[in-house]
């Protein structure tokens, strides 16, 4: 069954933007080879992604991503079951911080994750982003 996942974490404090081509290249890779698509968005100071899959392929990506040592306070924004991919790749992206970040942080409130807008506003935030 398809299933879509949202989630932010805050960047560690030894993750730079020069940092990021050390694991863009390797996470496609996996990601493609376990049918994995969506998009992860960098802001500076935010991680946005959106993954989209298989639910036991979904479930081992975010036991790594729960270890992973780069990513700060992960949260699950939204998940659910969805007939049809937003992202039929996974890619990149990059969004500056001010532009962004206040949207990301309302996300990030415990009243935000569930609701059907936070949905919407996820699709629309990865949609303006710019491939990285």
């Amino acid at each position: 069954m398809l299933r879509r996942v949202a989630w932010s974490s805050l960047p560690s404090a030894s993750l730079s933007a020069a940092r990021l081509g050390e694991f863009i290249a390797p996470s496609r890779r996996n990601n493609e080879r376990n049918h994995i698509s969506g998009r992860l968005l960098f802001t500076g100071a935010h991680f946005l992604g959106v993954l989209e899959g298989d639910e036991r392929d979904l479930g081992k990506l975010w036991l790594r991503l729960a270890r992973d040592e780069r990513h700060l306070d992960l949260i699950r924004i939204g998940d659910a079951l969805c007939g049809k991919r937003w992202f039929p790749e996974w890619m990149m992206a990059y969004m500056d911080h001010a532009e962004i970040g206040p949207q990301i942080e309302a996300l990030r409130l415990p009243h935000a994750r569930s609701a059907r807008t936070s949905s919407e506003m996820i699709h629309s935030i990865m949609l303006r982003a710019d491939s990285m």
